[in-house]
């Protein structure tokens, strides 16, 4: 019984070793179309957004020549207008395309995470009086972070810039940044109307919008929220939104 046993045990642990050895080399042999299917993806919108950027040149050059000889033309003013928002999605696009690659910050370094927030914070402040919106915020002094500075900076923008875009009229937008635990933590919250907050995750989904019918008059790109996931992920760090009754939304990255 004992060598029955022995030989068992010998037999079962052969068989899981050669089982797992398989299991490795057939794995990455299914898995490296999908992997390519990936890498050629990223190679796609990185090379389309490149190439639509000389035909948006000539469309927003020819359309400001056009403005000089028809001054206020509604018609003029459309292309121009939808000229900027499709030049504004292709670079939101090929950011985004690029935050999925392996190293898309290859120099990293360290910076102060407070002087980054009030750099970019100062602009809304003045955008958010300028719409008849109150905005306060706190920023903690002395914080430092070591990774991409203008990724940073456009995590903030982009949180502060959804903020005032679709808070209520007259609503309140709050800015605070402040460390915790040897991190440091970004919160935007506004005030708005929310017509459901039953999966508000959904919001860090590229093209996905709570409401389309404000998508036209808001002028957003829809992956705003997604880069802003995306580089709060690429810095160990999470995000993530809440609302208690629909009647305030508080974003908050934890870096």
């Amino acid at each position: 019984m004992r060598s029955l046993l022995f030989v068992s045990l010998a037999i079962g642990l052969v068989s899981l070793l050669t089982v797992f050895i398989l299991i490795l080399l057939f794995s990455r042999r299914a898995v490296r179309p999908y992997m390519k299917m990936i890498e050629q993806q990223k190679r796609f919108i990185t090379d389309a957004g490149h190439e639509l950027k000389t035909p948006i040149t000539s469309i927003v050059t020819s359309a400001d020549i056009a403005a000089m000889e028809h001054e206020g033309d509604e018609w003029i003013d459309n292309i121009r207008r939808q000229a900027g928002r499709l030049t504004k999605l292709v670079g939101d696009l090929v950011a985004l395309s690029r935050l999925d690659e392996e190293v898309p910050f290859p120099e990293k370094s360290r910076f102060s995470m407070s002087e980054v927030a009030w750099e970019t914070a100062e602009p809304f402040v003045h955008l958010a009086k300028a719409k008849g919106k109150h905005y306060s915020q706190h920023i903690e002094e002395g914080l430092i972070l070591y990774g991409d500075r203008s990724s940073v900076q456009r995590l903030i923008s982009i949180l502060l810039d959804n903020a005032v875009r679709y808070s209520d009229d007259g609503g309140e937008i709050q800015l605070r940044i402040y460390g915790r635990r040897g991190r440091i933590c970004v919160e935007v919250s506004n005030t708005c109307d929310l017509p459901d907050i039953s999966d508000l995750d959904r919001l860090f989904d590229r093209f996905y919008r709570l409401d389309e019918s404000r998508s036209a008059t808001t002028g957003g790109t829809g992956i705003g929220l997604s880069m802003v996931r995306a580089i709060a992920e690429i810095h160990g760090g999470k995000a993530s939104v809440q609302s208690a009754d629909g009647k305030k939304i508080c974003f908050m990255v934890v870096l």
